[in-house]
């Protein structure tokens, strides 16, 4: 059975209000990955990640998708590195057993692809093995976003 897995860095993380969109994972655990997290205006994160990292540029069809994420972990030609200027995001590791029926509503919940991209990274999971997941991204954050060098959303008060 095909599989996808998507790396959460915000709203869809447990205990937060789009948590609901992740009730059918297979499973969820805590995950990092390079780039750079900001705070939009209204209160929910931007990612950013260097493009040397993007391995495929998630498209609409997800069981090509979540294929092709399938392939580039069974090849295994990528490597986890944080590059210099680049910080370490936290998030969570949410892997769905069925893309085609557990994606397109998070797609649309992340305005995909007008609002956010959704693109396959390398991701270090927390016990340190690395993988690839697929991880909603922004290239144009407006100068009004707080930038979170911490890599943690929400960010902590006072920081």
């Amino acid at each position: 059975m095909q599989k996808v897995t998507i790396f959460v860095y915000g709203t869809l993380m447990r205990k937060f209000s789009n948590s609901r969109f992740c009730r059918r994972a297979k499973s969820i655990e805590k995950a990092t990955v390079c780039g750079k997290l900001y705070q939009l205006p209204p209160g929910y994160p931007a990612l950013q990640v260097p493009n040397q990292n993007v391995l495929w540029q998630g498209t609409k069809d997800v069981f090509a998708d979540s294929l092709n994420q399938e392939l580039e972990n069974d090849h295994g030609g990528f490597e986890f590195k944080i590059h210099d200027g680049w910080d370490v995001v936290h998030g969570e590791l949410v892997t769905f057993a069925n893309p085609e029926d557990d994606l397109p509503p998070i797609d649309q919940l992340e305005g995909f692809p007008h609002y956010y991209d959704r693109v396959l990274v390398p991701i270090k999971k927390g016990d340190g093995t690395i993988t690839t997941a697929y991880v909603y991204t922004m290239d144009d954050i407006h100068n009004s976003a707080r930038y979170l060098p911490e890599g943690v959303w929400p960010p902590k008060k006072g920081a």
